[in-house]
């Protein structure tokens, strides 16, 4: 009886195991919840600030004004080592 208690299908280990993903499973949804008000909050204040909502087009979309100007730098390439 005591062991299956212990190395059986609905064990205690199985049960240690279980409770582990649980409690990380946990951790992931305060982390999850606590980004999904961080995006509600972005949500609304691009919402009700149409400054927010240019800065953002202007930054992450690449919009230039008309007395501006876009300057585009090329990545630099890595020098493979004929070497090694």
């Amino acid at each position: 009886m005591l062991w299956d208690i212990v190395a059986s299908d609905h064990g205690y280990g199985v049960y240690r195991a279980e409770h582990a993903e649980v409690v990380r499973l946990q951790q992931q949804l305060q982390v999850l919840k606590k980004q999904r008000e961080q995006l509600a909050g972005e949500i609304l204040r691009l919402r009700k600030d149409p400054k927010a909502l240019e800065d953002l087009v202007h930054r992450q979309l690449g919009y230039v004004y008309p007395d501006e100007y876009m300057l585009i730098v090329p990545a630099k390439k890595e020098k493979k080592l004929a070497d090694e």
